[in-house]
């Protein structure tokens, strides 16, 4: 046996291996809802209503902000995104 062989298997037996990478944890899905704020305005005797659409996460809407459910057609009212990512 030559001093080479001898050098190899000892290293071999003594290094340890490599740390696997840790999985990166899944990010966690936020529900948001696009919901609608109605605004009355008059010109002249005349009242019209202004209509406002914006999306927000569900348990975070504000005040007169109201959610919309889709009854017909596909209009898509609701959207669920990682977290960190806005529609």
């Amino acid at each position: 046996m030559s001093f080479n062989e001898i050098e190899i298997r000892d290293v071999a037996r003594w290094s340890t291996p490599s740390p696997e990478p840790e999985p990166k944890p899944e990010p966690e899905l936020v529900t948001w809802q696009l919901c609608v704020r109605i605004e009355p305005w008059e010109i002249v005797q005349i009242v019209d209503f202004m209509f406002y659409a914006k999306w927000y996460p569900s348990g975070y809407i504000p005040e007169d902000w109201y959610p919309i459910e889709a009854q017909s057609g596909p209009v898509e009212t609701v959207k669920q995104l990682p977290e960190g990512q806005r529609p």
